[in-house]
């Protein structure tokens, strides 16, 4: 409290101070402005400096008050305002009654990351990358069963036109035989298309 009131009585010395060596320049300026010159320039000189030490006095005066309101905030709250205090959290009342799964085998699932996942629930690297790669395999394999199920369908196609296809393990063409023969037609074809006899 003794400090608070030694600085309102500081605040108010200094405000005194600056506004008592503003009148003094006011003064000193006015005196030698009229005995230089009497005419307008030194009228608007002395219009200008006027304003300029009351903008001064003024701003000055601005940040003592705020100054003065902000330590009687501080002081009437009875701490600083940029601190911060921990609050307790909401305790429910205990019922007497565990509703819950069996809490030890939750806690081990969850140790294991075999427990429930939240969405949302930011992953770690390590559940990332095995993310990734095991959405990697699914892709790989989904690729292999379309290239097959599609090798499987072409070969179908090719005998229901007349022809027996074979094909290699990269699913190209290896060799094509007719299927519907003509008396003394051999023709075997091969990947290219051409005509083997």
């Amino acid at each position: 409290m003794a400090e608070q009131k030694s600085s309102n009585d500081n605040n108010k010395l200094l405000a005194i101070l600056l506004f008592l060596g503003a009148g003094i320049l006011v003064l000193m300026s006015l005196g030698n402005d009229n005995a230089k010159s009497g005419g307008q320039a030194s009228v608007k000189k002395t219009e200008k400096f006027e304003k300029s030490v009351n903008k001064h006095l003024m701003l000055t005066n601005e940040k003592i008050e705020f100054e003065r309101r902000r330590l009687e905030i501080e002081n009437a709250a009875g701490a600083d305002f940029n601190s911060t205090k921990a609050q307790t959290t909401y305790n429910p009342q205990d019922s007497g009654l565990d509703l819950s799964n069996d809490s030890k085998a939750a806690e081990v699932a969850n140790i294991l990351g075999r427990g429930e996942r939240k969405e949302g629930e930011p992953l770690n690297p390590h559940d990332v990358i095995q993310k990734e790669l095991f959405n990697a395999q699914q892709e790989e394999q989904y690729s292999e069963a379309y290239k097959k199920e599609y090798a499987r369908q072409f070969v179908e196609n090719a005998r229901r036109g007349g022809y027996k296809v074979y094909l290699d393990e990269n699913y190209r063409v290896k060799q094509v035989i007719p299927l519907n023969r003509q008396p003394g037609s051999t023709d075997i074809f091969n990947s290219h298309g051409d005509a083997i006899r």
